[in-house]
Formats: C-alpha cells, structure tokens, sequence
C-alpha cells in the first residue's frame, strides 16, 4: 500500500478551519488515510468464499475473467473485512457472469453479477474496477428501500478512493446544493473528504446503519455537529484553497530551466536554455498537470508553485517555481 501524505494534521484541526486542509492531501494519490483504510482491509480475516466465473456465454472474456478472478479473490476479502456486519466472518459464494447482451455495465442481485462482455473487451482495467464496485454491492445486502447516494457513494468510494487511489482533487464535485444526491463518483468524493476529515470511519458508520435498516440523515450532524447541506458546502470551500492553474497553461519556470507545452500537447523540459526531456500529459485536473516520460518511467506532477516527482511510491517536491508566459527574453535566460 502506497501513501504520500499524512492527513493527522488536518484531523487535529478545529471544525471550524477544515477548508485549510493542506493541498498535497488534495492532490497526492494515495494519502496516509488510504494507507490506514488499506490496514483496516486486512487487520482480520474473513473466512473463504467462492468466487466463480461464469464465461459460458462469453468465451472470449476468458483471459480477462482469469485475471479479474485473482484480483476479485484479494479484494472481495478486504471488503468483507471494513464492511461485514459485526459478528459475521463468512463471505457468501459470489457468482460473476460474462453477457454479450447484458445492458449497460454491470448489476448485482443478491450474490450473482451480470458484467456486460462487450464492454468488457472494450475497457478491460475499467472493467474491473467496476467489479470491485458491485463486489461491495455483494457485501453490503441492504434491506430493500435504503437510501441510494450512500449505497453507491460507498461502493464508489471503496473502488476509486481506496481500490485505484484516486486523489481527491479527482472526484467531481457539482457546484450546487445537495450535489451529493448525485451519487457514485461525486457521494464517493464526499465520503472520501469526511473520513480523512470531520468524521473518521464514518463510512463503516454508515454501512452498518443501512445493513440494520437503521440509516437517519441526523448521523451526519451526530458526528460533526453539521447537517449534510453545510458539510457539502464545507467540502467545496476546501478547494477554493487550492491555487487552481492558470487559463493559459503554456509554461512553468524554476532556477534551471522550465517546462514549456507543445501544440502537439506533449511537454519539453528545458534546462540553461537546451532541450532535454520530452513528456506526455497523462492526466490534468483543475489543480495539476500530470507528466510521463515513458522512455525513463519518470512521472512529474506540475501545480501553481511547484513541480514533484513521484518516486518510491510517493511525491516528493523537485522544484519551486511558478507559470511564465515564456516571452522571448524569459527563454533566452
């Protein structure tokens, strides 16, 4: 389990000043919290379940049914373990079933999921996530009629937050009131902001309470002493403290050199004035610019002040500099 950043600052600060969490919490992959959760998924074990793959109707999904049986087999423990009722230790055999016909992308009922092969061979690695999305489905059993933004928010949360590390400055996050009812990826983003924040553990909170039936909205304000509105509007606030990049996002310079964008999108790293290292962008979000050198395996993260480089599984800052328009003097320096 990787991590990059601890959140224990930001957890000792007062209710009051949490939108001053600090940035690299809101931009590093895989914070100390994640760490701590990926822990917590293998602090006990639960007892073996079976996990088949079903690939009669799809016999060209075989091989990514194999892999996504071993992957299935590592990760459906771990979820049983953050999200098992308290006195439950046995897993429930779990059947996965690969249809060409199957709508949309995938569905559980029960202990059965239906996982569209089409799509399957058009997005493998998302693919998998989304079955780590409905293997949470499995576990989670709710009574009938539970409250769907929560249900799918944890589903979603345990896939992206936890599963594929996203940072939270990834997550959608509507500008509206109540976005959270938007459900999936945006409740997963929220979920993931009040865990390493307001409310620890509150994911496994709120689970429990939906497995019992016993779910009420007034647990928000229990654990935080804010409604979900206000919390929502806290969530957002914390990213007005997150210098966002400029609109022209052209160049970035540092003591050495700078980095200057292509009109193809690719990224020149300029060092005295020469011409040294090409990058790809490989992912941006309001915040950052992600960099991959393939050649070197070299991945740089470009914000409003900085420059980092993830290196033995975490960020660490490489140079301080700032954005330049890049006129013709300021590359002749």
């Amino acid at each position: 389990m990787r991590f990059a950043n601890s959140c224990s600052m930001f957890r000792s600060m007062p209710i009051q000043v949490q939108p001053a969490l600090s940035a690299n919490w809101i931009l590093n992959p895989k914070p100390i919290f994640q760490v701590l959760v990926g822990s917590l998924l293998l602090s006990f074990k639960v007892a073996a379940a079976v996990l088949r793959m079903d690939v009669s109707s799809a016999p060209e999904s075989s091989a990514w049914a194999q892999s996504a049986q071993v992957l299935a087999q590592e990760w459906y423990p771990r979820i049983g373990n953050l999200l098992l009722p308290a006195g439950v230790d046995q897993l429930p055999d779990v059947t996965v079933r690969l249809e060409p016909m199957f709508e949309g992308v995938a569905a559980t009922a029960g202990t059965e999921i239906r996982m569209s092969s089409k799509r399957i061979m058009a997005l493998p690695d998302d693919s998998k996530g989304a079955l780590i999305h409905e293997l949470v489905h499995v576990v989670q059993a709710y009574p009938s009629g539970q409250v769907g933004w929560v249900t799918e928010g944890i589903a979603d949360y345990l896939r992206f937050a936890i599963y594929e590390a996203w940072p939270l400055s990834r997550f959608p996050r509507p500008e509206k009131a109540q976005g959270f009812r938007d459900s999936y990826q945006v409740a997963a983003g929220f979920l993931f902001w009040l865990e390493c924040g307001p409310a620890p553990g509150i994911v496994r909170q709120l689970n429990a309470s939906l497995q019992r039936g016993a779910y009420r909205e007034s647990i928000f304000m229990d654990r935080t002493g804010r409604d979900l509105e206000q919390l929502w509007k806290d969530y957002l606030a914390v990213f007005n403290h997150v210098s966002p990049l400029p609109v022209e996002t052209v160049a970035w310079r540092h003591a050495g050199g700078y980095f200057e964008r292509q009109p193809t999108g690719g990224w020149v790293e300029f060092e005295h004035g020469k011409q040294t290292w090409l990058f790809e962008e490989i992912e941006r979000t309001p915040v950052s610019i992600t960099l991959l050198d393939k050649g070197r395996n070299i991945r740089l993260r470009i914000t409003k002040n900085t420059v980092d480089l993830f290196r033995d599984d975490q960020w660490g800052n490489l140079y301080q500099g700032a954005w330049t328009n890049l006129s013709g003097s300021a590359k002749s320096r």
